[in-house]
């Protein structure tokens, strides 16, 4: 029987702190906003201001690791779909086994492209066994050199990407995909989805 070595809620919080300390030793002002209200309430009043230059918008769908005869992160078929239909969001797949690495988790992650055809686990063992991934650096690299991410220069771009959700499935989606970013690189800030406490 699989079981996980950390509850995929403590990995998903770990590795969004540290998604945030990085971007703060870049210089960015980290703000915390609210993303399951609808959408004209959704954007505070800072947000309306992104950079029409650079502003990007990524998504992580958490996935904790498994053990079992080899260690590996289950993946949804129905997830999966969405995921392929928002190029913006990534599997980000930590590799934390011990609870006393918390403080690293960003370091432990994967941060794997949806667009690899659907199967019900993706492998841990082996670089070359399974979808390419990247850690941390080159996710944020590909971020700032528009490979990664979209890019959001109105409120219209920013309702657009979020459009196909609404109501309770809204909801759902955005507890599901656990993390929610828009980055304006020209004014250095990071909105991040606002956690319920």
């Amino acid at each position: 029987m699989s079981e996980p070595y950390i509850a995929e809620t403590q990995v998903g919080r770990w590795t969004s702190d540290g998604v945030r300390k990085a971007f703060e030793a870049l210089g960015f002002t980290v703000r915390e906003w609210p993303l399951t209200q609808h959408l004209e309430k959704q954007v505070p009043a800072d947000a309306l201001f992104f950079s029409p230059e650079f502003s990007k918008v990524f998504g992580l769908q958490y996935k904790t690791l498994y053990r079992n005869d080899e260690d590996s992160w289950p993946i949804d078929e129905t997830q999966h779909k969405t995921l392929l239909e928002r190029r913006w969001i990534f599997y980000c797949c930590s590799e934390l086994r011990d609870v006393s690495d918390y403080g690293i988790a960003l370091h432990y992650a994967r941060f794997y492209w949806s667009r690899f055809n659907f199967q019900p686990k993706l492998l841990a063992a082996g670089l070359f066994r399974g979808p390419a991934y990247v850690r941390w650096g080159a996710f944020y690299r590909g971020l700032k050199a528009c490979r990664i991410g979209a890019r959001v220069r109105t409120q219209s771009d920013l309702q657009a990407l979020l459009e196909p959700y609404t109501g309770h499935a809204r909801v759902r989606e955005v507890h599901q995909m656990q993390e929610f970013f828009l980055a304006d690189f020209k004014r250095r800030v990071l909105f991040a989805e606002q956690r319920v406490r």
